[in-house]
């Protein structure tokens, strides 16, 4: 009877495993499908918001070109030396300039067709180009994707960077019948505005390309176009570096042309394919949202690109989901059945969350504190300033005129500038005092044990430390900055921080109008010191 009863309990505690081991491999299995799910779904928020940075640069880049024609063809006095060198090359009356170098500078070449015109506009207007050389080398450098950078001009020429000898590259009057000239014109750009070309293949054959230009006016008179040509087989290679789950991407244009894909069934770098050949119709007919779809047996999310009528498909096959969750299902049965990797496992869950907590209270671009963590340390630190009977300060602290930072040099640019402003507040603050980046180019400062005099003191310190600051942009560029700041300190019969981070607001508000790089104290702490 006691034998009997030994193989009933070690029968009763097999089927209890047993039991236990269906249970955790649900539950692990449901966790695992879950837990994929919202890792695409980060991976294509966070390829869009690339993609977006990238087409903001594109846009941004074209933009400030338009800017600097404007600026430069103001300039009567413009040498015209380079545009003396200028010749005809056949009786055709093709022109070109092949001069790759000229005083130890590399230049564009300008070629054109239809005999040389020289009369004084028309050689103003190319040296106008010319003296674009040095834009188009930063330009060129900002867009990872970019092929060629040029301005092309109704006067039968163009000037195009980098530079290339004519018999590889020329101006022709074929060119007038291609999209990157066509959507420049009045007649398809009656206002003037940003312009992204359907597909076509560069002169050669050898790629495909996508244009993003803007038309050039001279008043009411157009006069051309700034562009640049993107390699599609570049952004192409970017998606393929953000397909960590092996899903298929792909860009859409309004055309309903596949601007780029990476992973996608039948797609080819060196043709215009067209998305109804390679996507279901109903997945091209969803609209754009946060949410995932399911459409049958494939998981899709669409999102809109930015500046462009395009949209980004992600399609992942769920048989592929559930296939690593039953994977994943596999390898946690065995660790419970062998049972010395489950403290290990333990170890790693914690690990993760104490990471996605830490990322959760962290700026990812500058490592800072956020607003969250903003929220959860302001009472502990009221606390402690009314238990210690102590001052607490604050500093409200904006980048002067950020928005021009970004317009005239693009978005990489302005997030360089704010990493360089973080690294230099942690520089200049303790251990003890609490940064946080509220958003945008906004931080706050909390300075523990610290009264409106010293909190101005290290405000003023930080305001002469970054306008010293020299931020280098290419081989010829230095950008500087400066900040404004506003002061307040918290007072004891206050529940929270709310009216300190008003009053410091409402300096910073002052400062900016009193013709910023200033820091400011609040009135109201200033009625109080008096």
């Amino acid at each position: 009877m006691t034998q009997k009863n030994h193989f009933n309990t070690e029968v009763l505690y097999i089927n209890i495993l047993i039991v236990l081991l269906i249970i955790v491999m649900g539950v692990v299995g449901y966790v695992t499908l879950e837990n994929e799910r919202e890792s695409i779904r980060v991976e294509v928020s966070n390829t869009v918001s690339e993609f977006n940075t990238r087409i903001k640069t594109a846009a941004g880049s074209i933009l400030s070109l338009h800017a600097a024609v404007e600026e430069i063809n103001k300039n009567s006095a413009l040498s015209e030396a380079l545009v003396q060198q200028v010749h005809e090359i056949n009786a055709q009356g093709d022109f070109v300039l092949d001069i790759p170098e000229y005083k130890g500078i590399k230049l564009a070449n300008l070629t054109g067709f239809g005999g040389l015109d020289k009369s004084k506009k028309v050689r103003h207007e190319m040296a106008t180009s010319l003296a674009l050389t040095k834009y188009f080398a930063i330009v060129k450098r900002l867009n990872a994707s970019a092929v060629r950078v040029y301005y092309a001009s109704k006067n039968k020429f163009s000037t195009s960077y980098p530079y290339v000898w004519h018999d590889q590259f020329m101006w022709s009057a074929d060119m007038l019948e291609h999209p990157q000239w066509r959507y420049a014109t009045p007649e398809l750009n009656e206002g003037r505005g940003l312009f992204f070309t359907p597909l076509h293949k560069c002169l050669r054959k050898e790629k495909m390309l996508l244009t993003v230009g803007k038309p050039v006016y001279e008043g009411d008179t157009f006069m051309g176009t700034v562009n640049m040509d993107l390699d599609t087989a570049a952004e192409s290679a970017f998606l393929d570096t953000k397909n960590l789950h092996e899903g298929s991407y792909a860009i859409v244009n309004e055309k309903g042309e596949v601007v780029a894909a990476s992973k996608l069934k039948g797609y080819a770098n060196s043709v215009i394919n067209q998305a109804k050949s390679l996507i279901a119709p109903e997945i091209l007919g969803l609209q754009s949202v946060d949410n995932e779809y399911s459409e049958g047996d494939t998981l899709v999310y669409v999102r809109p690109i930015e500046n462009t009528r395009w949209k980004l498909y992600y399609i992942k096959n769920k048989l592929d989901l559930y296939l690593s969750a039953l994977i994943y299902i596999g390898m946690i049965f065995i660790v419970i059945v062998l049972l010395f990797r489950v403290k290990t496992l333990i170890k790693r869950l914690s690990a993760s969350r104490d990471e996605l907590e830490r990322q959760a209270l962290t700026d990812p671009m500058t490592k800072l504190y956020n607003r969250r963590y903003l929220a959860e340390i302001t009472d502990h630190m009221l606390g402690l300033m009314r238990r210690s009977s102590s001052k607490l300060s604050a500093i409200m602290l904006d980048i002067d005129k950020f928005k021009n930072v970004n317009d005239t040099y693009g978005h990489q640019v302005g997030d360089d500038v704010i990493i360089k402003l973080a690294e230099t507040l942690k520089s200049l603050t303790r251990k003890s005092d609490v940064i946080c980046r509220l958003g945008g180019e906004e931080f706050l400062i909390l300075l523990p044990e610290t009264g409106i005099e010293g909190a101005e003191d290290v405000a003023e310190n930080i305001r002469k430390a970054v306008e010293a600051l020299v931020l280098h942009i290419g081989d010829s560029v230095d950008l500087r900055f400066t900040v404004s700041s506003g002061i307040s300190e918290v007072r004891e019969d206050e529940e929270n921080f709310d009216a300190a981070m008003s009053r410091a607001d409402a300096a910073l508000y002052e400062a900016k109008e009193g013709g910023r790089n200033q820091v400011c104290i609040a009135i109201e702490d200033i009625e109080i010191q008096g």
